[in-house]
Formats: C-alpha cells, structure tokens, sequence
C-alpha cells in the first residue's frame, strides 16, 4: 500500500472514530507501529491532526481537551505532570509557556486563585486562562503558526528582550541524553531558545514516550535546562542515565 492511500485510510478512521491509536492502526493497516507512528507525525505536520499519547485527534486543542475529560492514559500523565509541576507556581511570579498539549492543560489546571503573570506565544493557553481572574496574561504578537496555534518569527523574539521571567516551561517533542532537546520545526526551535534567555530557570514536562526520542531541530542540550517534570517516579529505570547530567529530576 502506498503512503498516500495509506494516510487517507488514516484521516478516514479519524474523522469516523474521533479519536486513533497506533495500534490499532497498525492492525487495520497491517504495517508495523514504527510505520503508524511516522505517518502520524507527518499527517501532524501538514496540519490534519493531533499526536497524543500512543494516538491523535483531530488538530484541535478542544478536541484533546475532549480526550482528557473522557480519560485516557495520556491524560494520566498530564494530570500526573500538572500536579507536579504546579508546586513551582507562586504568587506574584511571571511565566512563559509556549504552546503544546502538556502547557495547554497545565493552565488550565492551574489554581484560581494564583496570582501571576503568564507569557505566552499560544493563543489556546491564552484563552485556557480566561477562567483565572488572577492571571494577567501577554499574548506575544507576531506571525501566526495556524498548524501550532502559535505566534512565531522576529516580532516575537523582540518582545522576549523585554521580559524577565522566573520560569520558563519549554514544550519538547524529544529528550534525548545525546541530541538534546528537540522539536519537529526550526523556527519554534529558535523561538524557544529566546525564551530560555527570558528566563531565570527552564523547565521541560515531558510524558514518557518523549524520552530518549530525538526531532530534527535541537533547542539545547539536556544539561541546559535546570528542571524537568516526567510521569514517572525519578528512580525510574528510563530516567537512570539522565540522573547523572546535574539536572534536577521530578
């Protein structure tokens, strides 16, 4: 079966089923996982849908939310990610978080009655913080990413020069001990490297799937960044070899 008629298959189950696992994919289509899981990251590329854990869904951040609320293993580990990740949040700080799933529910989780500052270039994060009376949110303005729902290029990075922020929570789609921190378009990847310099610490949420999995354009090398957040226990045997590089493991 060629690829093409292979990845309409694919867009036809997801528009009758909502919602695809790669295994069942796989199945369906009698090809391997590895197979599955490359042409789902290309159909996410093009903009036609969303990968989720061991998954996709339509490309709408409303339609992972659905997801969510009708659990999934994928929104164990965010809930697992979030619950941990929120113990970094304190009144009265400012935060950049870019766009990406797991930033995407992170705000949405977020106490209500946590005052801060959030920066952001993802106009969903933005909107996820319309139910926080007591989060002032910058929208940072720039070319739009309609694929990513993210504000991209030289307006952006302008405006990063002006911020001086105490977090910034990076959204990666690998770590990996020898490539780094990586992402599937370059100029996110420089976007994201702005940020990082916005910031007094970086920190990088990762789900498990994202470990020891590397993308086309590196953002920095693992010991760069100060913190990252996983679902797993940090005695894990997956995280043992990222023990040793100085970053702090939660």
């Amino acid at each position: 079966m060629l690829k093409e008629e292979r990845q309409r298959l694919i867009l036809d189950k997801l528009n009758t089923d909502k919602k695809i696992n790669f295994v069942e994919l796989g199945k369906f289509l009698d090809v391997s996982y590895d197979s599955i899981r490359r042409d789902i990251i290309e159909l996410e590329d093009k903009g036609f849908l969303k990968k989720v854990h061991g998954g996709a869904v339509a490309n709408s951040y409303l339609s992972v939310l659905g997801t969510k609320k009708n659990g999934s293993s994928s929104s164990e580990e965010l809930a697992i990610l979030s619950k941990k990740a929120q113990k970094l949040f304190e009144n009265r700080q400012t935060i950049i978080m870019d766009g990406g799933t797991t930033n995407f529910f992170m705000a949405e989780q977020l106490p209500k009655t946590l005052e801060a500052t959030i920066v952001t270039n993802s106009s969903p994060l933005a909107m996820a913080l319309n139910e926080h009376p007591k989060i002032d949110v910058i929208l940072l303005g720039g070319t739009y990413f309609k694929r990513y729902q993210i504000t991209l290029g030289s307006e952006v990075s302008r405006q990063l020069e002006h911020i001086n922020a105490d977090y910034y929570f990076m959204g990666v789609n690998g770590v990996h001990l020898q490539k780094g921190m990586s992402i599937r378009h370059y100029e996110e990847s420089l976007i994201k490297q702005k940020m990082m310099q916005a910031a007094k610490k970086t920190v990088c949420c990762v789900i498990e799937e994202k470990i020891n999995v590397q993308e086309a354009h590196r953002v920095c090398n693992f010991q760069q960044i100060d913190l990252m957040i996983t679902n797993l226990k940090p005695t894990d045997n997956a995280l043992k070899d990222f023990q040793k590089q100085g970053v702090e493991i939660i």
